[in-house]
């Protein structure tokens, strides 16, 4: 940086050092790959050929659960967006000036999604499904908040399992 800095010293009237934000990425790691979800799914006595309605019926639990907290929390609704390429960011920014929220809950939005997450199939050598990793799209929820100590903050949800966050 240093080398950048004294190369175009005479362009760069001042320098801003920090951080823009922090991400933190939270997964349960266990459940992160096949096995694991395999593992998970049979102490819950779920089959593996289960898996899809299985991972639907928590996906369900999870918006009505988001749902909930917009009606309790902010406009009442979750706000759909119909594009990934939308910067969620500056939504929640417009609805926070719009209704003035110094505090809390600024909105909940979702949008459909690229996402990690496994499809069952039928295994030949263990004669029996078995699930394997693949790339899907699925629901992620967005939600912002303005919080009086740390500032303006997003978490990002991934609805469908293994529900990957990121805050």
């Amino acid at each position: 940086m240093d080398t950048l800095l004294n190369r175009f010293k005479e362009k760069v009237n001042n320098v801003i050092t920090g951080f823009d934000r922090i991400v933190f990425k939270g997964i349960i790691r266990p459940i992160m790959h096949a096995a694991g979800m395999e593992s998970f799914l049979a102490a819950r006595r779920v089959l593996n050929k289960d898996f899809k309605s299985y991972a639907m019926a928590q996906s369900h639990k999870i918006v009505e659960s988001a749902e909930d907290i917009a009606k309790q929390q902010s406009t009442g609704t979750i706000t759909y967006i119909p594009s990934l390429n939308t910067r969620k960011e500056t939504l929640a920014h417009k609805r926070q000036e719009e209704n003035g929220v110094k505090e809390g809950l600024i909105g909940i939005w979702s949008c459909v999604e690229s996402c990690h997450t496994f499809k069952s199939t039928f295994d030949a050598t263990k004669e029996y499904p078995s699930l394997r990793a693949e790339r899907s799209k699925c629901k992620h929820l967005y939600y912002y908040f303005d919080d009086p100590v740390y500032g303006f903050m997003s978490v990002r949800l991934q609805t469908w399992a293994p529900q990957n966050s990121t805050v």
